[in-house]
């Protein structure tokens, strides 16, 4: 029975799916909130349905990867059948809140009408929308009007929210220097939840983990690990070119990386031009479990971000689930990471460098006693990052809501 009212999260994409969402519906849950989740609608999910006590309403609307008119006709769609629903129900059982997700950040005009009849309104800024977009469609015509416009979004959303929250300080600092109130904005640093990205959870795949890789170091095998979105912005060719550069050094060298997107194809193609396609390995979209395999599995895990105004913000899941598992980590040299892990932690090359990437695997290979210490190392700066810290500042926003 909830003490403390009804919350409403919006999220354009699929529940429980998105970790990042779970966790925060669940830690409402746990301080006493009644919890429901408006997402997207997978084939063969029901529309309706409680998990793990949050309630869960999925809108006939799916997601695909596309141009800017398929991201705005699903944005829109979303938007205005969201609205209804939180209308619907807000009539019913009124909100003491609503969170809004982004992106895009105009979804936060889906609270209008709670807003207006009493509701709190919290907007969690997990994108710098402007910046991605610039980088998404950089060279199209249309860019420049499009980030006008969004970044003016941007500023109304901020405006309509009573709290904001984001993923690091210099998103903060950025939404700051674009005229929003410094004290309306909380940094809750998006890190993975403890329940899923500790050792202690996946001793039962250490014993098989152990044996794979004794195998594979008798025969002089060394795995580079890498997932997520497959995009070109995330630095793949780079890591593909470094493969064939480490191939030279160490013969074993073999890259595997999980996860789907369009530029799947390109790095394929990539691989076969190097003609190192028998060491570079795409796993396909694996399972939770399988995922945490290939992460404990890999001898290196490598977050080959480009450098551009939206990399400079942000951090990637990955980096964090990579650290939380205590695996040594190489990533490009970001202003964003580098503020948060100094070079003790994890090992740096110049983003969009194959010759430094490679160079950086290669330093990893001769000295695995200082990849050693970098992994305690950031061990240590993670230890008070973890979500159950962090979750007590994303509480924070809720109090005296």
């Amino acid at each position: 029975m909830s003490t403390r009212g009804a919350v409403a999260i919006v999220r354009h994409s699929f529940y429980p799916f998105e970790l990042n969402v779970k966790r925060e519906a669940e830690a409402l849950l746990a301080d006493g909130f009644d919890v429901h989740v408006i997402c997207l609608r997978n084939k063969g999910e029901a529309a309706e349905e409680t998990i793990e006590g949050v309630r869960v309403y999925r809108l006939p609307v799916g997601h695909r990867r596309g141009k800017v008119l398929r991201y705005l006709w699903e944005y829109n769609a979303f938007f205005v059948l969201a609205s209804l629903k939180l209308a619907r129900m807000h009539r019913k059982a009124p909100f003491v809140a609503v969170q809004v997700n982004t992106m895009p950040d105009y979804l936060v005009f889906a609270a209008f009408y709670p807003r207006r009849t009493g509701a709190r309104v919290v907007l969690h800024l997990h994108e710098p929308i402007p910046e991605l977009f610039a980088t998404m469609f950089a060279g199209n015509w249309y860019t420049p009007l499009f980030v006008e416009i969004v970044t003016l979004a941007e500023k109304a959303s901020i405006g309509f929210a009573h709290r904001c929250l984001t993923v690091t300080e210099q998103m903060k600092r950025n939404y700051v220097r674009r005229g929003a109130p410094p004290d309306k904005i909380t940094v809750v640093v998006n890190v993975p939840d403890d329940r899923h990205f500790q050792i202690e959870r996946w001793r039962h795949l250490l014993e098989r983990v152990e044996a794979i890789k004794a195998a594979e170091r008798a025969r002089g095998v060394l795995r580079v690990f890498t997932h997520g979105a497959i995009e070109e912005r995330y630095g793949y060719d780079t890591l593909v070119r470094a493969m064939a550069r480490l191939h030279q050094e160490v013969p074993g060298a073999t890259l595997r990386f999980t996860g789907a997107g369009d530029y799947l194809p390109d790095v394929l193609r990539i691989a076969e031009t190097l003609r190192i396609s028998s060491h570079v390995h795409y796993v396909g979209f694996v399972s939770f479990e399988q995922m945490i395999e290939e992460i404990l599995l890999a001898d290196v895990c490598v977050v080959a971000v480009k450098q551009n105004a939206y990399s400079v913000l942000v951090h990637t899941n990955k980096m964090y689930e990579y650290v939380a598992l205590q695996r040594p980590v190489l990533a490009s040299r970001l202003d964003s990471v580098a503020a948060y892990f100094p070079d003790d932690a994890l090992l740096y090359f110049k983003p969009g460098s194959d010759e430094e990437l490679a160079a950086a695997l290669a330093s990893a290979v001769r000295d695995p006693d200082a990849a050693a210490r970098r992994v305690t190392r950031a061990a240590e700066i993670y230890e008070a990052l973890r979500w159950e810290k962090e979750k007590l500042r994303y509480l924070s926003a809720y109090e005296g809501l």
